[in-house]
């Protein structure tokens, strides 16, 4: 998916102003291996090929900070804080590709690529590390934004998942009416809207109240527990005032950012629906929105129902959607049969796969077979004989065997 993207961003240029295209990528996770395989590289390469090889395959600056990384990742004062790579560690130059391959081949040469750093902008929400211990983990070419989204982007059925309010109460409705139709978006003010509008209804209903109005004691509650959410705030350039498409837009969901599933899962759909309603409208430029693990967010109805939309949508406006999984069967039906692309690396991970695929292209005739090795001799042999072979179905009629590429950077 990275190489994808590295190349997507490097030589798609669309529009009349022919720009570089909008990538947003999802992440779900650090790795604290990756960090460490990094450091044993760096020594690796500087025992068995010097530091002169080395200052030459890598720009001056980041290998000064490289040295430097690599030092804090040997600091027991920074346990915990540094050391946390994420996989879409895109503004570092890859060190790990001028290993090896073979006796021959590294691994940048053996698919003719190079070693390349990407300039990133990372959103995290309510950072559980220091914002320059996030980016030094990401590469020097990477710039760490704490954000959040204004309450104002919110629609009422956001606020419901949000607070978990239950939509048939009568309390939802005059939260529903304030929200939506009267557009007060500010919690302090949404309990004074809400009771204008509830002395409106007796009013209106001919209705003199002699009980306490718990209904507005429920929007008061309401308003309180939106106030303590951090990831939403009233004014100030949220999330959406820095996402641009002169830099690869990585939003975290790692454990760098302090989120719930359920929070991510409202950022997620918000994010798409700002390139649909918006920014396809200011700029004419292709957008590419990837993830890792992305079924997470499609599980429920709701979900599947912002994918819809996208593929609906999305196609006429050059907008495309990534999307990685170990089992292709996990994912929603509506992306597997809406996919114009389907990419396989390896083998399938999983007869269920296998059925499906031969469902949805009409060429697959591929024979399912799981490999399996006998000792970790042959484990290692089998990983060199198979590294990077697949699959690559174009607009699922026609099945071709190519080789991968790996990617260009961490």
């Amino acid at each position: 998916m990275k190489a994808f993207l590295q190349e997507i961003y490097l030589n798609t240029r669309w529009g009349r102003n022919q720009e570089p295209p909008l990538i947003i990528i999802f992440e779900r996770k650090y790795d604290r291996a990756k960090a460490q395989l990094v450091r044993k590289a760096y020594y690796e390469l500087i025992k068995t090929r010097g530091e002169k090889w080395l200052s030459e395959k890598i720009s001056p600056d980041q290998l000064i900070t490289f040295k430097i990384y690599i030092q804090m990742l040997e600091s027991p004062g920074l346990e915990g804080q540094i050391g946390l790579m994420g996989d879409f560690a895109l503004g570092w130059e890859n060190i790990l590709g001028w290993l090896k391959y073979d006796e021959h081949h590294t691994l940048f040469s053996n698919f003719g690529i190079s070693s390349m750093a990407f300039p990133t902008r990372r959103f995290v929400f309510n950072p559980t590390r220091e914002l320059n211990h996030i980016a030094m983990d990401s590469g020097p070419e990477t710039e760490v934004v704490s954000t959040f989204i204004r309450y104002e982007r919110l629609d009422f059925e956001d606020i419901v998942k949000v607070v978990n309010i239950n939509p048939n109460t009568i309390y939802a409705q005059i939260i529903k009416t304030a929200w939506d139709e009267e557009k007060v978006r500010d919690p302090d003010e949404l309990s004074i809207e809400a009771k204008r509008i509830y002395d409106e209804m007796l009013e209106f209903l001919e209705v003199e109240n002699k009980k306490p109005p718990t209904s507005l004691w429920g929007v008061y509650n309401v308003s309180k527990s939106l106030k303590k959410i951090r990831w939403l705030k009233v004014k100030g350039e949220d999330l959406f005032s820095h996402i641009d498409n002169t830099k690869i837009n990585i939003i975290d969901f790692s454990q760098n950012s302090d989120l719930t599933e359920s929070a991510k899962n409202i950022i997620f759909k918000k994010v798409i629906e700002w390139v649909l309603k918006e920014y396809v409208q200011e700029k004419e430029t292709a957008v590419f929105i990837a993830g890792d693990e992305i079924q997470n967010y499609l599980r429920t109805h709701w979900g599947r129902n912002i994918i819809a939309k996208l593929f609906r949508e999305g196609r006429s406006n050059q907008v495309n959607f990534f999307v990685a999984t170990q089992y292709l069967h996990s994912l929603p039906s509506e992306i597997v049969y809406g996919a114009s692309h389907i990419a396989i690396l390896g083998t399938l991970a999983s007869a269920d796969d296998y059925a499906l695929l031969k469902k949805v292209v009409p060429d697959f005739d591929i024979k399912f077979e799981r490999i399996v090795a006998k000792s970790p001799e042959e484990v290692e042999f089998l990983k060199r004989k198979e590294r990077g072979k697949g699959y690559f179905i174009y607009n699922k009629f026609f099945t071709e065997r190519i080789h991968f590429r790996p990617s260009q950077t961490l």
